[in-house]
């Protein structure tokens, strides 16, 4: 023990104090960062859940309670603003199916009584039970934090601590000295593995649609609807939606669809409704039966907003990508990244721009443990892409356009540095998605 006691030689007890707060600092830091974002986190999503709360009752007021509940167990309720909700549904739904749902809740007996009741939905909750599950949950999360993320709980980063699947580095002589005496130092990588641990305890974004539930057959077939304009069934257009982006990690909706990752919900949404534009070109008569070939169909729809939307945007910048980085892959959503401007495109030069209307920059942006290379476009750059946006056809292919920008993409506005795509969500009134 002698080495051990080296320390408190000669001043060696003020060294200790330093290296004791010295942890404490970082420690502090990483866990007030910590309870900084995920205070703003649950802010948010009570906001979203509170938001379909709204949105049920306008579609309700407007529509009826059964679409109200349809409409919510297909995610359609979710990112809307409450003024813009109806025509977002009747965007979603053809006429021909709100008329069907409104009709089949009117049904009466002979002697005037309504037949309908929710349960004929096929449901196994309703819109009322999911939202006090998720508000029930969330509160749940709220004091979980409010318990862990805290000065006073210090002490639980070595146990939320998660080391990856690489081994740490021996530690030195001294490092064993310092560790046996003050305890393991703390560090960014603690707080990288502190930040996983907390992620992984409080979860994923609680939404008000069920995570897990059983359905027999679709919306369609419990209500004994026809789609007019035939461009096959929900569960047709997801699984030919999913085989074209190549996803994976799907769940099977309640109606019979399926329920998209996040960061591809947009854009399936802009493909279904673009594929309405084509949906006779893949429709032939067999046996006085409509077919429709959906893979195709949906492939058309995919393409054309690849050409129109999708192309153009990337063909603007140099090292365009999806970022794989393990900050872009604990996002819900899908991170696009570039690394300059392309400045030999057809749009650079259409719009006669320079080089001054991009600036290469860095930021640190989550706790400042994750530096961010950034490009802060000028006013003319923002009020191009800003026409382009609103020139689109829908809400749809207008949430497509601002996901395939790249987040790293900035603006100087009055109240500083922002995302270019928040500029945007903000500007035309599209919730966080």
């Amino acid at each position: 023990m002698a080495g051990f006691l080296v320390p408190f030689v000669s001043g060696g007890l003020i060294k200790a104090q330093e290296i004791r707060d010295e942890y404490d600092e970082n420690a502090g830091n990483i866990v007030d960062a910590a309870s900084a974002k995920y205070n703003a986190q649950f802010d948010l999503n009570q906001k979203a859940i509170e938001l379909q709360n709204a949105n049920y009752k306008a579609v309700s007021g407007s529509l009826g309670i059964a679409m109200a509940e349809i409409a919510a167990k297909d995610g359609n309720l979710n990112d809307v603003p409450t003024n813009q909700v109806i025509a977002y549904v009747k965007e979603n739904y053809s006429k021909a199916f709100i008329d069907k749902v409104h009709k089949k809740s009117q049904e009466k007996d002979d002697d005037g009584n309504l037949t309908f009741k929710l349960s004929d939905l096929g449901y196994q909750t309703l819109f009322s039970q999911d939202y006090a599950t998720a508000t029930k949950e969330l509160k749940e999360n709220r004091k979980w934090a409010a318990d862990n993320l805290n000065k006073g709980a210090v002490k639980n980063l070595t146990d939320l601590y998660l080391a990856g699947e690489e081994e740490l580095p021996e530690p030195t002589g001294i490092e064993k000295a310092q560790s046996f005496m003050f305890g393991d130092r703390v560090t960014e990588g603690t707080g990288v593995g502190f930040e996983q641990a907390v992620s992984e305890k409080i979860g994923d974004e609680i939404t008000v649609q069920p995570k897990e539930f059983k359905a027999t057959g679709t919306i369609e077939e419990r209500l004994g609807f026809v789609e007019p304009v035939n461009m096959g069934t929900v569960a047709e257009q997801d699984k030919a939606i999913a085989n074209i982006l190549n996803i994976k990690d799907i769940k099977l909706a309640e109606g019979g669809g399926i329920l998209f990752p996040v960061r591809f919900r947009n854009e399936a949404l802009a493909i279904k409704e673009n594929a309405r534009k084509y949906a006779l070109e893949f429709t032939t008569m067999k046996g006085g039966t409509e077919v429709v070939n959906v893979s195709g169909l949906m492939q058309k729809s995919h393409d054309d907003l690849s050409e129109n939307i999708i192309s153009p945007i990337a063909d603007r910048f140099t090292g365009y990508m999806v970022d794989t980085s393990k900050f872009a892959e604990s996002m819900s959503y899908r991170v696009m990244k570039a690394s300059g401007i392309n400045t030999i495109s057809d749009w650079y030069d259409d719009h006669k721009l320079t080089e001054e209307d991009f600036v290469l920059g860095t930021v640190s942006e989550k706790a400042k443990i994750q530096k961010v290379n950034t490009i802060t476009v000028s006013r003319k750059v923002a009020d191009i892409m800003q026409e382009e946006i609103q020139n689109l056809e829908s809400m749809a292919t207008m949430k497509l356009y601002i996901d395939y920008l790249p987040d790293n993409l900035r603006i100087e506005t009055a109240a500083g540095l922002v995302p270019l795509k928040v500029y945007y969500k903000n500007i035309f009134a599209l919730v966080s998605y």
